[in-house]
C-alpha cells in the first residue's frame, strides 16, 4: 500500500474507536498514529518514510532487510513497543502516547494484509494476503471509500454536537 493509504488507515480507525467509545481526540495521539503507520516501511530504501522523515538512517536499516520482511512482523511491534516507551519516558509525555506508535505500525501491518503480497506476521510464518494491488486502481477505490467514511464520520459527529448544542439552548 501506499503510505497515505496507511496514514488514512489508521487514522479511520482513531477516529471511528474516538466516536465509538466518545473519547477526547487528540492531534498529537493522531500524527504520532500516523507516523506509525508508515515506520514499518523502515525496510524499504525508497518508502516515503525513508526519504523524508529518517535522514539516511532508515536506509541503513533497508540495506540490511529484505522489505515486508522482520520490520513488517509482531517483531517489529515488539521493538517499536520498546522504543516508543523509553522515547516517551525520556520525552516526559503521557504514556498513552506511547502507544500511538506502535498502534500506527500495526495498521501498517494489517493493511499490508490486504495487499496481494501479504505479510509474514511471525517473520517466517504466518502469511496473510489479499487482493489489493499497491498502487493499482483498487487501492486508490480502497483509499476513497475510507476518505469518504472517514470523512462522514467526522461531520456526522460535528451535526450530532451542533444540534445538541442548540437544542440544550432551547428552553422548555
Amino acid at each position: 500500500m501506499m503510505f497515505r493509504t496507511h496514514i488514512l488507515f489508521a487514522l479511520f480507525f482513531y477516529i471511528l474507536t474516538v466516536q465509538l467509545f466518545a473519547l477526547n481526540f487528540s492531534i498529537i495521539f493522531a500524527a504520532v498514529l500516523a507516523f506509525g503507520a508508515i515506520l514499518p516501511d523502515i525496510d524499504s530504501p525508497s518508502s516515503f518514510v525513508n526519504r523524508k522523515y529518517l535522514f539516511g538512517i532508515g536506509k541503513g536499516i533497508a540495506a540490511f532487510s529484505e522489505h515486508r520482511g522482520f520490520f513488517h512482523s509482531v517483531f517489529g511491534i515488539l521493538i517499536c513497543v520498546v522504543i516508543s516507551i523509553i522515547a516517551f519516558y525520556f520525552l516526559r509525555f503521557s504514556f498513552v502516547y506511547a502507544l500511538a506508535l506502535p498502534l500506527g505500525y500495526f495498521m501498517h501491518l494489517a493493511a499490508d494484509s490486504l495487499n496481494v503480497s501479504g505479510i509474514k506476521w511471525f517473520w517466517k510464518s504466518g502469511h496473510v494476503k489479499w487482493r489489493i494491488r499497491t498502487g493499482s486502481i483498487f487501492e486508490q477505490m480502497f483509499f476513497v471509500v475510507l476518505l469518504i467514511l472517514t470523512l462522514y464520520i467526522v461531520l456526522e459527529n460535528q451535526g450530532i454536537q451542533q444540534i445538541t448544542a442548540f437544542i440544550s439552548k432551547i428552553k422548555p
